[in-house]
């Protein structure tokens, strides 16, 4: 039975996260610490550094005021609780493409991966939480049964769109990214951010391509800013540079 860390970034009480609390308890010992407030978009930002108001609930359910990070470090170093794994989720709302870099649900896996804890984050379309309940066994035994955490990378996973009523399988991904055009709208002294999503065809094997076609997504993403390939070319052209 594994020791399980559950936060999220929609609030401890959220239904996605009280969702995935009940099937969680069929793989191991769970301990809740999330944020006692909504904070979607938190990335792996910190509110704190020298104190922190703590909620406790139940003798296994917290919520800190802060963000999804603080959660997570607040656990492993002030309830001094050591999981196998961090769950973050489930998101309302995807997290797919460029949206990995501000998700709190994200942020909170990243702040467990530089403790080298392995970490899975889950998100789901808006309000799709009906189609959660039929594949949410089935992504967490494909996970935990094939031995696919690390503690090198986290598992960022997707559920279909809510244009599925039903998932085709699971494809395991790379990041897509979507031509996305940002406006915003004045009212008075306040501003209010839009966005419209240009259409293009997605790239196959990408977590837009598989939540779009009916598939789950899991996504393996490295800690903070890491890039293998982005190191290779850079040795690459400065070696270029010192053979000349």
């Amino acid at each position: 039975m594994m020791k399980i860390l559950l936060t999220n970034d929609d609030g401890y009480n959220s239904e996605g996260i009280t969702l995935l609390l009940e099937e969680l308890k069929n793989y191991g010992q769970v301990l809740l610490v999330a944020p006692h407030h909504h904070m979607s978009g938190a990335s792996v930002s910190r509110v704190f550094w020298t104190k922190v108001k703590v909620h406790k609930h139940q003798e296994d359910i917290y919520s800190i005021e802060g963000t999804p990070a603080d959660a997570v470090s607040l656990a492993l170093h002030g309830l001094n609780f050591r999981p196998d794994v961090v769950v973050s989720g489930i998101n309302n709302g995807l997290n797919v493409g460029a949206d990995t870099v501000y998700s709190g649900t994200v942020g909170a896996c990243m702040e467990a991966l530089k403790a080298k804890v392995p970490a899975i984050a889950l998100s789901v379309d808006f309000d799709h939480f009906k189609q959660v309940s039929k594949d949410l066994k089935k992504v967490l035994d494909y996970i935990f049964n094939n031995d696919l955490i690390s503690n090198r990378y986290l598992l960022n996973v997707n559920f279909v769109a809510k244009s599925f009523n039903k998932s085709k399988g699971i494809m395991i991904t790379d990041l897509g990214f979507r031509p996305t055009e940002h406006y915003y709208v004045s009212d008075g002294d306040h501003y209010t951010t839009k966005r419209n999503f240009s259409k293009f065809e997605f790239l196959p094997e990408t977590d837009l391509y598989a939540v779009n076609n009916g598939y789950i997504s899991i996504t393996p993403l490295k800690f903070a800013n890491q890039t293998e390939l982005g190191l290779k070319e850079l040795r690459k052209k400065v070696s270029q540079i010192e053979q000349k």
